[in-house]
């Protein structure tokens, strides 16, 4: 069996990112950027205002006070937009409003609290400095330097900035379609009633949502029939309609598993079986010149094995820089031992005080117990060697989410 390290390694050597494609600014909220982006002119611009006032030459109100002020003479307004095209010459000032460009001859603002105008003229009340009040061109960015990396996934911040520079369209990497077939005689559709000896499908609503959340675009192809032909019928198909394909069930040694059977008739296979507990049954191929990514039919393999495994290929086919989960120490609140062999990845809950993160096994660990994902986390690691990990332990923990974070 291979290392989970070595299986991925070959999965994500299997794919590559998709081809970019333009999208406009206000719609590639968490999409991919495909190349590195770099500042077309200087932030700010130019030098502008920040904060409602004069424009006045600091040298001007050096001893303007409470108890003597000094008067300039008003020679306009500028606001935000303006061009900025007055100036200021000694003994004169210019009305100006937060952003606004400074005008020519000014070196200082006086925010308008420290102002009273009446007439024509405004009196000081206190001295500025050469520079207070003025964001000057470049302050931020000067022209030419970099902006957002290729491989960013685009939040609100990176799309501001590139909203600023004039980006848009975007060079972007689309995620790709994943189909996603489940096989197995015994599921029915959630909303039926499930007769003897069936169940109803989670696999495939667990699927699709991962596919989801990790960018990709689901072509579901819903539950397939455990024979040989409508197996290799379904692949075939969903391989013409997709960029990966991505299936549940079927890839282990039964007499009922024709999925690894089906790739290796349609294309082939490169790997099969990975040293991790669950989901040990693991199946890499390509359908044609589609990637294949085989699951194991058990609901928490499933969720273990996608994370492993499926969503570092879709980040990667998005052209993602980061490919996998962040990952904390923590300190184990429980005993926990296993058989050697095989890497364990145990679904904790995480929780946090002064001394720092402590993770809790979420229950019972079987490959079939589906609400040990209710409220996880994350998995901690319990290494291939190990048989016993003991409560304060050191463990590291792959983080799907945080306390508190949105599902």
């Amino acid at each position: 069996m291979l290392a989970v390290e070595e299986a991925r390694r070959r999965i994500l050597d299997a794919v590559r990112p998709l081809e970019p494609r333009d999208c406009l600014v206000g719609d590639a909220q968490g999409g991919v950027l495909a190349v590195d982006l770099f500042a077309p002119h200087p932030l700010p611009r130019f030098d502008n205002s920040a904060m409602d006032g004069y424009a006045v030459r600091a040298g001007d109100v050096a001893v303007a006070s409470e108890g003597a002020p000094v008067e300039l003479e008003v020679m306009g307004e500028i606001r935000a937009g303006d061009p900025g095209e007055l100036e200021v010459v000694k003994g004169t000032a210019v009305r100006i409003m937060t952003g606004a460009p400074v005008p020519a001859g000014a070196d200082g603002i006086v925010p308008v609290e420290d102002t009273t105008e009446e007439s024509g003229r405004v009196r000081i009340v206190r001295p500025t400095a050469p520079g207070r009040h003025v964001r000057p061109a470049g302050d931020d960015l000067a022209e030419g330097d970099a902006l957002v990396r290729a491989g960013s996934e685009l939040g609100p911040g990176e799309l501001a900035l590139l909203a600023s520079m004039g980006y848009s369209p975007l060079p972007m990497r689309p995620g790709p379609k994943v189909a996603v077939l489940v096989t197995g005689d015994e599921l029915v559709a959630p909303e039926a009633t499930a007769g003897p000896g069936q169940i109803r499908d989670s696999n495939s609503v667990a699927i699709q949502a991962l596919v989801t959340e990790s960018g990709g675009e689901v072509v579901p192809f819903g539950g397939v029939a455990d024979t040989a032909e409508a197996v290799t019928e379904a692949l075939g198909r969903a391989a013409d309609t997709s960029d990966l394909v991505v299936s549940s069930g079927g890839v282990s040694v039964g007499r009922y598993d024709f999925v690894k059977n089906a790739v290796e008739k349609l294309g082939h296979i490169d790997l099969w079986r990975v040293a991790m507990q669950p989901g040990k049954p693991v199946v890499l191929g390509a359908v044609g010149d589609t990637p294949f990514l085989g699951l194991p039919g058990n609901p928490v393999s499933i969720h273990i094995g996608f994370e492993q495994f499926v969503r570092p290929a879709i980040r990667k086919m998005r052209g993602c820089r980061d490919l996998l989960r962040p990952t904390m120490k923590a300190t184990l609140t429980e005993a926990i031992e296993k058989v050697p062999g095989r890497l364990h990845f145990v679904r904790v809950r995480l929780s946090s005080d002064t001394d720092g993160w402590r993770a809790t096994p979420t229950g019972a660990q079987g490959s079939h117990v589906q609400s040990s994902l209710v409220d996880c986390h994350g998995v901690a690691r319990f290494e291939r060697d190990a048989t016993v990990l003991e409560p304060g332990s050191q463990v590291v923990v792959e983080v799907w989410r945080l306390p508190g974070d949105d599902v």
